[in-house]
């Protein structure tokens, strides 16, 4: 039996398939549209095998039972393992996830967040921001989503937060390379660099450096390009290496960046220096535990992060969390 379609129903209602459009998004009152109509579309939607019944429950109960989820990238194991235990909890609660990646742009994640509220009606939204300010979520209009932070906090933005220890962490492996015998530090960032987490990673390495008064100059820090991250890589090391001889250490600001850098040095103008440098790096995948090469790590707590910030979402929407809050982890350094 076919289902009844937009146009089925605007012929059996006399309205228009746009006046239907608008009451099914949510946009009736905007545009002027009568209680008592939005109450005819909404009881025949209800009682007519029409497609998308999900829209007309979701605005008679004022609840979607979705939550949206937005990352700078899921391929990353830290993101999709935050997204499964996220995931977990919110199926025990009786909701459901949606999870889109930003690739680090910020008016791609602009287009999600009104995606998910204003097309997808999620009932809350969890983000790992790329936002360089809280410019756009400050706005208004969204006053009435529910917002938790995740990964990276927005400067000057009273939000709710769930996070990790990134300075501390920083300071932590740096001074374990230290103690190592450490002394040339290379530092591989990655794009945007004012992100919390990336700028926090920095400032624990560059304060760690400074305080055991080694001697490092702005160089160290070198910039990944996150969209070019094998290339830009390959090319900072060859430029390092060819630079300074004796750099002995270095620290990956997060696992791609690690990544890149092993894949790097199969290449034979740097290949000689891989059994000479420790390699560091602020988060910790499986893959390390399979390369010949020991490498040091800070174990984020993942699994609480998500299920942390869930909880939190769950909390703001029932309406038992009303004051703003930044709930920091810690982190743990891996030595193998």
């Amino acid at each position: 039996m076919k289902r009844l379609q937009l146009e089925d129903l605007s012929k059996q209602l006399g309205y228009s398939k746009t006046l239907i459009s608008m009451v099914l998004n949510g946009k009736a009152n905007q545009y002027g549209i009568s209680k008592k109509t939005q109450a005819i579309v909404l009881d025949a939607v209800s009682k007519l095998d029409y497609t998308p019944n999900k829209f007309a429950k979701a605005l008679r109960t004022g609840k979607s039972n979705f939550i949206g989820l937005i990352v700078a990238d899921i391929s990353n194991p830290f993101y999709s393992t935050i997204a499964k235990n996220i995931e977990r909890t919110l199926f025990d609660r009786g909701y459901n996830l949606m999870v889109c990646s930003t690739d680090e742009d910020e008016e791609r994640e602009k287009k999600l967040i009104e995606m998910m509220i204003n097309q997808q009606g999620v009932d809350g939204l969890i983000i790992a921001s790329t936002f360089k300010n809280a410019d756009f979520i400050s706005n208004p209009r969204y006053n009435k989503t529910p917002f938790v932070f995740i990964d990276r906090i927005l400067p000057l933005y009273n939000g709710n937060f769930v996070v990790t220890d990134n300075y501390g962490g920083s300071k932590e492996i740096v001074e374990a390379l230290i103690k190592k015998g450490c002394k040339k530090i290379l530092c591989l960032s990655i794009t945007p660099s004012y992100i919390s987490t990336i700028d926090d990673r920095i400032k624990g390495f560059k304060d760690c450096v400074e305080k055991n008064g080694l001697d490092l100059d702005g160089d160290f820090v070198a910039p990944i390009n996150f969209s070019k991250i094998q290339e830009d890589t390959l090319s900072a090391l060859k430029k390092m290496f060819y630079l300074h001889h004796d750099i002995d250490a270095i620290y990956s600001l997060n696992n791609h960046l690690a990544t890149a850098c092993l894949k790097a040095f199969k290449d034979k103008s740097i290949s000689k220096y891989y059994d000479k440098v420790q390699l560091a790096c602020f988060d910790d995948i499986e893959l390390f535990n399979l390369v010949d090469k020991p490498i040091l790590s800070v174990s984020q707590p993942v699994d609480d992060i998500g299920r942390n910030a869930t909880l939190l979402m769950l909390d703001v929407i029932d309406g038992k969390h009303d004051n703003k809050s930044i709930m920091v982890l810690p982190t743990s350094l891996i030595v193998r």
